[in-house]
């Protein structure tokens, strides 16, 4: 059987999170099914067991107490006594994105003889490198992480950089993909016909209306850029009147987004659907895929639209131009050029040939690429070479 492995994430379901919790969600489900003994050690919250068994991993929630600083101390050292009880039923420790939990990873594998992954989530201005030279705590941070990491997984050239400018040393890098079970999301030609989430029964969208929909998937933040895709959705409206647009997660942007769209008159045209666990059927009746980050790793929720062949528009940021083969198979534009935007999203919304041509060029990708058939290998096998 092989040997046991640990992933530390700040948060994990059922508790809203971002992309870099699901992959840690998807990995260790994946791994789990392959015969490895996989546990996630994350924070607790009280409607939370402390501990419980989901896809065959174990799931093992820690309490922090206090406000900042003090709790972000009382998770570390919460998670510290646990991998000081559970020593013998591991070998690997991996921790998802370089913060309080991957500190208590290098730590740990220092005191007591393991190995340790940490893996980056963001390049830019909202990336784990920058974000962490901002103050003295997150600088301890990557000195303990440039010392005593075994591995440091960057997701694309910009964090690859980022990581060596910072100290890292460069035998210690390794790139990887984020993964995703290609299988499990559908390429449904009628997308809207069999459309009927509750986040919409009561909105402006309905099944009879021939709307061509552009989606946005993840947390409702700065980094996403949301107000360039709102001004430039208002603008396409006008060579495009079918176009709706669906935002799909929650944050704290939210309610100056709902105000913008009041301000441009267009609230019936746009649904906020909050955040939703399943967003397959979204996906389904979803025609154009937008993605308008100033800062990205490589997005899971992109990979998801692509899986489900949708004609996707992103910004060149972080991993978006590999997955999209630089634009063999979807559309790269600026970060925040709202006339770019609006182009791109009234041509696209007028020519379903080219969203159908582009969305099928992005499902053969992310199937030849991404899937976890070849991304949980490579894990597997980074694994057994720390661990032989």
């Amino acid at each position: 059987m092989p040997d046991g492995v640990v992933m530390l994430v700040n948060e994990f379901p059922p508790l809203p999170v971002g992309g870099a919790e699901r992959q840690a969600e998807r990995l260790s489900g994946w791994l789990a099914a392959r015969g490895w003994k996989i546990s996630v050690l994350t924070r607790g919250a009280a409607s939370l067991p402390s501990r419980e068994m989901r896809d065959g991993f174990e799931i093992l929630r820690i309490r922090p107490h206090g406000p900042g600083k003090l709790k972000s101390l009382t998770f570390v050292l919460g998670a510290l006594w646990t991998l000081f009880r559970r020593r013998r039923d591991y070998k690997v420790l991996h921790a998802h994105l370089s913060f309080g939990p991957a500190f208590a990873a290098v730590i740990a594998a220092r005191l007591l003889g393991k190995r340790v992954i940490v893996k980056l989530g963001n390049s830019g201005e909202f990336g784990d490198i920058r974000v962490s030279q901002k103050t003295l705590r997150g600088r301890v941070r990557l000195f303990a992480l440039r010392r005593w990491a075994d591995a440091v997984i960057a997701l694309d050239d910009a964090m690859q950089a980022e990581a060596l400018a910072a100290g890292f040393d460069s035998r210690r890098l390794r790139r990887m993909n984020n993964g995703i079970d290609f299988e499990s999301f559908s390429s449904n030609p009628a997308r809207i016909a069999d459309f009927s989430p509750p986040a919409l029964q009561t909105g402006s969208l309905h099944s009879d209306d021939q709307q061509i929909i552009v989606l946005f998937m993840g947390r409702l933040s700065e980094q996403k850029s949301l107000p360039t895709l709102i001004n430039a959705f208002a603008t396409a409206r006008k060579d495009c009147p079918s176009l709706h647009l669906i935002l799909l997660g929650d944050g704290p942007s939210r309610r100056d987004l709902e105000f913008q769209a009041e301000k441009l008159g267009i609230t019936s045209e746009v649904t906020f659907a909050g955040s939703q666990r399943d967003v397959r059927p979204y996906l389904e009746a979803a025609d154009i895929f937008a993605l308008p980050s100033v800062s990205e790793g490589i997005s899971n929720a992109l990979l998801e639209a692509m899986s489900a062949g949708l004609a996707c528009v992103v910004t060149p940021v972080g991993g978006n131009a590999e997955a999209l083969d630089n634009g063999a198979c979807g559309i790269l534009l600026p970060p925040r050029d709202e006339s770019a935007w609006a182009a791109a999203l009234a041509e696209l919304g007028n020519d379903s040939q080219r969203r159908e041509r582009l969305g099928a060029a992005a499902r053969a990708r992310v199937r030849e690429r991404y899937d976890f058939s070849i991304v949980g290998g490579q894990y597997e096998s980074l694994y057994r070479e720390l661990t032989r």
